[in-house]
């Protein structure tokens, strides 16, 4: 431990050897104390240059940070607006399945209303169809009845009347039909069937293309469906039930084959219409 420094008095009243000893010992007192000095001005300098690359370091780290954050909230952004406009785009579908769903839906009852009409007149055309077709076979046969067989004229004009209330027509007997009526008879009704599946053919073909040219003019312009439909009642086409007419077995399969390719083209066209007068229903309500 070192001594106490003197008093100004005892340096006075002591030697001056002693004053030289106690000057040189402050001399390297003060040289120590400024060499511990200058090792911590040192240390403290190195520890600040750590401090300061530590710092610098800390910095290029936030700004990278600071980089990265940036680019998260730009990602952000972007995500959440994908995000509305998903959700946009889904609750706008959502809207159109549902407007289509009930279009669909009163298209279906409009068309099972009009497929059950349809199937009530063919019922009815089928019925007028057998009658007619009966009422011919008994005409064919009192007209075959009624024919001479021999001359090929009537047995009406070959008929006397005596005039006092006989007829020679009472005794003569009915003569027998000919074989050669009997056996054209089946060739007659088969030659009639083909004539009616032909004309139904023909109707089947007439409406697909009927449904075509509509399909057609809805997608030109949709607000004429109104007047088209009216002008179509106003010119009273008979349209044939195709449900009932597709089980016919016809003898040549191109008109079927006309008439699945026709309905798939006017369900096609007739799902881009309803979707662009959706569309146009849409932008007009905004």
């Amino acid at each position: 431990m070192a001594a106490p420094r003197p008093s100004d008095e005892e340096l006075l009243r002591s030697p001056p050897q002693e004053m030289l000893r106690w000057l040189h010992k402050a001399e390297a007192e003060n040289l120590k104390v400024m060499m511990d000095h200058g090792a911590m001005m040192r240390e403290v300098n190195r520890r600040m240059q750590v401090h300061l690359m530590e710092i610098r370091s800390l910095r290029e780290v936030n700004e990278r940070l600071q980089r990265d954050s940036e680019e998260l909230r730009d990602l952000c952004c972007f995500l959440d607006d994908d995000r509305q406009k998903g959700r946009k785009l889904a609750r706008e579908w959502q809207r159109f399945g549902r407007y289509t769903a009930s279009v669909m839906r009163q298209e279906v009852a409009a068309y099972q209303g009009k497929l059950r009409g349809l199937d009530i007149r063919q019922q009815d055309l089928l019925r007028d169809n057998l009658q007619l077709k009966e009422l011919c076979l008994y005409l064919d046969q009192e007209r075959n009845r009624h024919t001479c067989p021999n001359c090929g004229g009537s047995l009406l004009e070959s008929r006397r009347d005596d005039g006092d209330g006989s007829s020679s027509s009472a005794t003569n007997q009915e003569s027998p039909l000919p074989p050669s009526v009997e056996d054209g008879r089946p060739i007659a009704i088969e030659e009639a069937i083909h004539r009616h599946r032909t004309v139904i053919n023909e109707q089947v073909l007439r409406y697909i293309r009927n449904l075509e040219r509509r399909v057609q003019v809805l997608e030109m312009k949709p607000g004429q469906n109104s007047v088209e439909e009216a002008a179509d009642s106003r010119r009273g086409e008979r349209r044939p039930a195709l449900p009932y007419l597709l089980r016919w077995k016809m003898d040549d399969p191109l008109p079927l084959k006309r008439q699945s390719t026709g309905i798939a083209q006017s369900s096609m066209s007739k799902y881009c219409a309803i979707y662009g007068t959706w569309r146009g229903e849409s932008k007009s309500s905004k």
